[in-house]
């Protein structure tokens, strides 16, 4: 047996936090250097769904990129037991999002680094809960690959959007070589394990019976998304065992207490504190809960051990889970209407052009 120092060696997890996205970031400084600026462009704006054909006036690099993505073969019988599973589980995911994978990223000191450079993640976190909430959406749905869905589109644009922030710090004076490439390897594979993992734990955690197949299709359909976002294949581990293993070695790598981290994570609480929740406990303390201490210490959120004691137990005698709703079909629909339908004058996964002053 591999042990996890061979499985994930340091060295390689080193090189991986120096690196980016070649595509992306080619298309990137390629966009920059003629001019083309997608966030003032109507034409990609309101390029959403797959089918939408490619616009002409786009410049060659950008249609030949876009190519690239949607050209992608997807596994059909993986996306149909991870959107399977999504669609069984999604008022539970949607509430793990906002409640313990954001806040969970945002122990990763450098990664939250990166993330406070954007003044709208400080001053409008509900933007940065909706915005990724109709990402997971978008890319989990039934149909999100086939012509009518958003899946390839969606993964198009954060990734552009990611190498534009990449662009953006590294030719400025408020990135240090020493912090390594802004939104590297590492900190894209530890994401697509708070997506995939972390969820996962998170539903069990609220009473869900999540067998080990489960996980590891939820974990290897994560693997499909990771890989059109641009994270290399040795950074997608296909088994259980395997995204353990890699997600420790992150968390030993990179997880500790930050002021960026923790001005995230009381942002994010105080706005989900003012939003209707399906339970009676105090947002914090379910907050607390998921996360464990340790993350909640990193991130400068409170930890009640009485409180969270109480969770459990209530866990325990009657799962937390029967506050869903047990008709999965109606809730997917509903989320569909509130995530699938975009305001035609909100653009989401805004193209960077300059960073925040």
């Amino acid at each position: 047996m591999q042990t996890q120092e061979i499985k994930y060696p340091n060295k390689a997890l080193d090189l991986a936090r120096k690196t980016g996205d070649a595509l992306a970031d080619k298309t990137v400084k390629e966009l920059f250097d003629s001019g083309f600026n997608p966030l003032s462009n109507n034409a990609y704006n309101e390029l959403v769904f797959n089918h939408q054909p490619i616009p002409n006036e786009f410049p060659e690099n950008l249609k030949q990129y876009l190519k690239e993505i949607k050209s992608y073969q997807i596994d059909e019988k993986l996306a149909e037991k991870g959107s399977e599973f999504y669609v069984e589980h999604a008022s539970a995911i949607m509430l793990c999002l906002g409640m313990l994978s954001l806040p969970y990223c945002y122990a990763a000191a450098e990664g939250a680094k990166v993330l406070s450079f954007s003044k709208r993640i400080y001053e409008q976190p509900e933007k940065r809960l909706t915005e990724t909430a109709e990402f997971v959406f978008d890319i989990c749905s039934p149909e999100a690959f086939t012509p009518q869905g958003k899946g390839f589109i969606s993964i198009a644009k954060v990734r552009l959007m990611h190498a534009a922030i990449r662009y953006h710090l590294l030719k400025s004076d408020k990135w240090s070589d020493e912090l390594g490439t802004p939104v590297n390897q590492e900190d894209m594979a530890g994401t697509n394990l708070s997506f995939s993992l972390i969820a996962i734990r998170g539903l069990r955690k609220l009473g869900y019976s999540i067998s080990a197949g489960q996980s590891q299709n939820y974990i290897r359909y994560w693997n499909m998304i990771g890989e059109l976002l641009g994270v290399q294949e040795e950074w997608l581990p296909e088994s259980n065992q395997d995204a353990f293993i890699l997600e420790q070695k992150i968390k030993n790598r990179n997880f500790r207490n930050s002021k960026e981290g923790e001005m995230l994570a009381v942002n994010l609480q105080g706005y989900i504190k003012n939003q209707p929740l399906p339970f009676t406990f105090p947002t914090e303390t379910m907050m607390a809960y998921l996360l464990g201490e340790d993350i909640c210490q990193m991130i400068g959120l409170p930890y009640d051990n009485l409180e969270v004691d109480l969770i459990s137990n209530i866990k325990n005698l009657n799962p937390i889970r029967n506050v869903f709703p047990t008709n999965h079909q109606k809730e997917f629909r509903k989320l569909k209407k509130q995530f699938g339908e975009r305001n035609s004058q909100n653009v989401p996964f805004k193209f960077l052009t300059q960073l925040d002053t």
